[in-house]
This record gives C-alpha cells, sequence and structure tokens, in this order.
C-alpha cells in the first residue's frame, strides 16, 4: 500500500517536471525574436484558426506582452555586426618573439 503512494507520487512529480521542463523549453524558443521574428512565428501558427484582423490584434497583445517583459531583441541589434573586441595584432600573435632557445 505505501509502495503504490511511493510511486503514484514519483509518477506525478515526474509529470510536473516534464511539464515544467517542456514549458521553460518552449519560453525559451520565443526568447530574443525580434517583433518581426514574432510576428512570423505568429503567422505561421495561426493561419487558418482564425480572420486576419483577430490574427493581428493577437499579434500586437504578445508583441506588446513581451516588450513590457522585455524579452525581445530591438531590430537594429539583429541587423548590427558584433563590435570587435580586442583584435588580434601582430605583438600578440608571437611572430615577432625571440628565439630563446640555446644551439648545443
Amino acid at each position: 500500500m505505501v509502495v503504490k503512494k511511493i510511486l503514484k507520487l514519483t509518477l506525478i512529480v515526474g509529470g510536473i517536471a516534464a511539464v515544467a521542463k517542456l514549458i521553460t523549453a518552449r519560453k525559451a524558443e520565443w526568447q530574443g525574436l525580434t517583433e518581426s521574428q514574432v510576428r512570423e512565428k505568429l503567422d505561421s501558427r495561426l493561419p487558418g484558426r482564425m480572420p486576419d484582423e483577430k490574427r493581428a490584434a493577437v499579434a500586437d497583445k504578445v508583441v506588446s506582452k513581451m516588450q513590457e517583459r522585455g524579452v525581445l531583441r530591438e531590430q537594429n541589434e539583429a541587423t548590427a555586426p558584433a563590435p570587435a573586441e580586442g583584435g588580434s595584432t601582430a605583438a600578440d600573435s608571437g611572430d615577432d618573439a625571440e628565439d630563446n632557445t640555446e644551439s648545443v
């Protein structure tokens, strides 16, 4: 009897953990997208389910909530090249280093 209760509890906890992991993965899919990427993703998921006006309204609400939470990337961040940090120079590469080995 106790074994059955432990087994049920284990299954319930495992189910909750699996759902939490799934939700976290789904949130990670949407995090860091630009506004246009979010709208494209919503358009691909909602095409036949609702009329265009309703779909646009839903997309506006989703985008505004994501902006409030700060999970959207700005459009200019997505297209801007990454800044070069500490570029390598000839002095850093060791090409001009002296040969300190002794010849025998």
